[in-house]
């Protein structure tokens, strides 16, 4: 296979198309805005590299060879796809196109995600959005593996690779039935450890960041580390709760997302335990201009938010990098 002719550039290649559909060197240098002796030192050039005539010059019009024929549909096609490869770069950059990929835990999107990414999308209606909630293992597995660009739920494991920004602490509470008559909050609000004492508990399965929270806790009550049921999901805790089967140890911001009418919600006291959700990111790859925007919208939103008792703003401070 011949080599490639060297030093031949986009600036040959769109000269020789605007001499090609002008069918003159005046015009072209006339819509290229240059000097018609440089167009036709580009065109020389283009042709020296290419060791062949491109057009046929008479003293009235210049017309294309047969060769030049051939070259002439080529080069439009490869100058329009390097304009749209431009151009679709260029858009992305400035959010006029893009996809930002998120994985957080159910609450997380329901209560943060969803009402900044309202904003986010009335700035940026092009972007499109992909949402997936899961459980904290699989969403730092999500992140390692770049398969979306960042997760938001609680640390579940060490993850190498992996930065996590405080965004919100969580205070854990329980989540019971309003009628359950041996279940009342304290002058305070809140309920004591020991009025659990001989309760049934409804828990969720391993890989969340909240059953990884209460298992690290040796202070606790055993129960606490293991249920007697066990739910997929804080909506399924919920439902089992709200069925009478037992009571359920939730952070404010996931019993502000499951509770309906006939279950009630209050903090526990001392020995208090706190989640915080985390941004979670790739520490060697950037983020993409739309995801860093959405972080942005999400950063805004929490700075007005309502949020439920027992959650507050978390200090901006690196959790730590696994």
């Amino acid at each position: 296979m011949n080599r490639l002719p060297k030093h031949v550039t986009l600036k040959h290649l769109n000269a020789f198309v605007a001499v090609a559909q002008e069918s003159s060197f005046t015009r072209a240098a006339e819509r290229l805005f240059q000097t018609q002796s440089s167009v036709t030192s580009l065109v020389r050039q283009l042709e020296e590299a290419l060791s062949t005539l491109l057009f046929a010059r008479t003293s009235r019009r210049v017309l294309l060879t047969a060769a030049g024929e051939e070259f002439l549909p080529r080069v439009m096609r490869l100058l329009a796809d390097f304009d749209g490869a431009i151009g679709d770069v260029v858009r992305f950059g400035a959010l006029e196109r893009g996809r930002v990929g998120v994985a957080a835990a159910p609450s997380a999107i329901t209560q943060i995600i969803a009402p900044a990414a309202a904003a986010f999308a009335a700035r940026h209606p092009a972007v499109r959005l992909y949402l997936s909630d899961d459980n904290s293992g699989r969403i730092q597995r999500k992140v390692a593996a770049r398969e979306v660009d960042f997760g938001l739920t609680s640390r579940w494991a060490d993850a190498p690779g992996l930065d996590f920004e405080p965004l919100l602490e969580d205070r854990f509470g329980v989540l019971y039935r309003e009628d359950d008559a041996g279940l009342r909050p304290g002058r305070d609000g809140t309920v004591r450890w020991a009025d659990l004492a001989g309760r049934q508990l409804v828990g969720v399965v391993d890989e969340t960041g909240i059953i990884a929270l209460l298992r690290a806790r040796a202070d606790l009550p055993i129960e606490a580390a293991a249920p007697f049921h066990e739910a997929s999901s804080t909506t399924s805790q919920a439902a089992l709760v709200k069925a009478g089967l037992g009571v359920a140890l939730l952070p404010a911001l996931a019993a502000e997302r499951v509770r309906e009418p006939g279950l009630a919600y209050a903090l526990l006291a001392r020995p208090t335990m706190v989640r915080t959700v985390c941004l979670i990111r790739h520490l060697d790859y950037p983020l993409s201009p739309a995801a860093d925007a959405l972080i942005g919208a999400i950063r805004d939103y929490l700075k007005t938010a309502e949020l439920p008792p027992g959650c507050a703003r978390a200090a901006r401070k690196r959790a730590g990098r696994a």
